[in-house]
């Protein structure tokens, strides 16, 4: 119960970066739903499949570059898109690129990599996934390269809480659910048995609540609009990848370019690790799903009077998310239901499209 309320309050949280800085609208939403008005029917909206292979030069490949001008923008809806958003088109898109995961790392082409890291690849994966460097250190050294996909979690949950307490009035954080002494324990933790129950669920639900309710107008540690939390979470973890070294090699040449016999393809039977700053957020995400089951078969179970136990369970309840997130069913289901609350589609159309993904997020 305490959780759930907990959830109610962070919907009235303010956003930590002025709108005006990143597109902050949801230009996808706001796409479908002219096309839906000029064609009428739910069903006029295109699927993710059919947008992404409209937005990468080979969608199949896990380092693909984006087309520049994709074949829809010379379709009448994103005229009508831009108009209604007020954005040039160079912007809209941008922000449509990184809502699906189409966009790539590679330090100074990409990315401008924020100090404090220690490597440029390293660099490039965590300020785009907009975590400070004393976090991503911190919270790696009190769990272990051993648990790092879930230490990814609980980086990204800390950056929230940080942006929540300096956007908001010292007066509002109780008001609003927000406890500093949670980062401040965190920060002070020299061992996992020092995170407490609590903390973790606290940083758990911050996370499982961007993953539901996305939030437009953030930017991110490079500047741009923040990626969505699924993202972040899979940034992180490939930064702490890259950050633990590689035994026969790197798998990116000195230029951010995949090392061809040693880069991994993305494929489900290649289990070789990606050049991460040269692969998609898509790609990067789906590994990070792979290396989370991974880690978490490899490491015995922990005892239940352990921080690591703590860490494993809240960790666990927000993979789920992490791992829906990537599905195509999920996403269309949560922009139907979006352009449902804003009337331009029937609630029983909306149903119809949110079908699979209830199916995918119901316990049996």
């Amino acid at each position: 119960m305490r959780m759930h309320c907990f959830i109610a309050v962070l919907a009235i949280l303010p956003c930590a970066v002025a709108a005006s800085q990143v597109a902050g609208t949801d230009v996808l939403a706001q796409w479908q739903r002219h096309r839906i008005e000029r064609l009428g029917g739910g069903h006029a909206s295109l699927s993710r499949r059919d947008i992404l292979t409209q937005l990468l030069v080979q969608p199949s490949s896990a380092y693909s570059a984006s087309i520049d001008q994709p074949v829809f923008t010379n379709e009448v809806d994103w005229p009508a898109t831009l108009a209604s958003t007020r954005l040039e088109s160079d912007v809209a898109l941008g922000a449509l690129r990184r809502e699906l995961g189409v966009t790539r790392a590679r330090p100074r082409q990409d990315v401008t990599p924020a100090p404090g890291f220690r490597d440029d690849f390293v660099a490039a994966n965590a300020t785009k996934a907009g975590v400070d460097a004393d976090i991503f250190w911190h919270v790696l050294d009190v769990t272990g390269y051993r648990h790092s996909t879930k230490a990814a979690i609980y980086a990204v949950g800390m950056q929230i809480l940080r942006a929540q307490v300096a956007a908001t009035p010292r007066e509002a954080w109780t008001p609003s659910g927000i406890d500093p002494t949670v980062f401040t324990r965190v920060m002070r933790a020299q061992h996992i048995d020092q995170l407490t129950a609590y903390d973790l669920d606290y940083l758990s639900t911050l996370v499982q609540y961007r993953l539901i309710h996305r939030r437009y107008g953030e930017a991110a540690g490079d500047g741009q609009r923040s990626l969505p939390a699924a993202f972040r979470v899979a940034r992180v973890a490939a930064a702490y990848r890259d950050a633990q070294g590689y035994v026969g090699g790197p798998p990116c040449t000195r230029d951010a370019a995949p090392h061809v016999p040693v880069a991994g393809t993305g494929n489900e039977d290649d289990e070789r690790p990606l050049c991460f700053v040269a692969a998609t957020d898509r790609a990067v995400h789906a590994w990070y799903v792979a290396e989370y089951r991974r880690q978490a078969r490899a490491a015995p179970p922990p005892h239940r009077d352990t921080g690591l136990h703590s860490l494993a369970v809240a960790a666990g309840l927000v993979l789920a998310l992490v791992d829906l997130a990537g599905a195509v069913e999920f996403i269309e289901a949560s922009l139907a239901d979006d352009l449902a609350t804003a009337e331009a589609i029937g609630q029983a159309e909306a149903d119809a499209a949110s079908e699979p993904a209830n199916l995918l997020s119901c316990p049996l």
